[in-house]
């Protein structure tokens, strides 16, 4: 399983890219899961929901299981998300992570303009998707460039992850 992270400043384009990246990996057969990490303080639920009520009364986690979605809220002491993870691993061939800067994952990193680029560029930073190119990032793609995005991913993260398990 492998897993890559998406990162930059607000409203950089992350979700973007994510978007286009998932597009071009599944129509490419892969199988691939999302994380949106918000350093804000919010529920995901619906106040007065019947899954809300449930956790309001006390329920550690709850699952919403229908025809066409699964949604589990958890508590983060209960279920981390390495935990979950974990757990599914095996049907998954990539996590695409959105927003997590502090971990060491290799990483994406999109901008819109120069000055919201981090000095000194961290060494886990792989490619950078925006406006020119950088001399210690020999790995760039316009903003719009899924197809060589996609393409760089599929021989540089995910074959190279197939190459370790064979």
């Amino acid at each position: 399983m492998a897993e890559l992270g998406v990162v930059g400043a607000k409203n950089s384009g992350k979700t973007t890219v994510i978007e286009g990246l998932v597009k071009f990996l599944v129509r490419e057969g892969y199988r691939v899961a999302t994380i949106k990490h918000t350093s804000h303080s919010h529920r995901f639920d619906t106040p007065g929901k019947d899954t809300y009520r449930h956790r309001q009364a006390g329920a550690m986690l709850t699952i919403a299981a229908g025809k066409d979605e699964t949604a589990i809220f958890a508590q983060p002491d209960l279920l981390d998300i390495q935990q979950f993870q974990s757990m599914i691993h095996q049907k998954i061939d990539i996590w695409l992570i959105e927003g997590d800067r502090c971990d060491s994952r290799r990483k994406i990193l999109v901008a819109r303009h120069l000055s919201e680029l981090p000095k000194p560029m961290p060494e886990n930073i792989i490619a950078l998707i925006g406006p020119e190119r950088l001399e210690n990032i020999t790995v760039s793609f316009e903003a719009d460039d899924f197809e060589g995005l996609g393409s760089f991913v599929k021989s540089n993260v995910l074959n190279k992850i197939m190459e370790i398990h064979d």
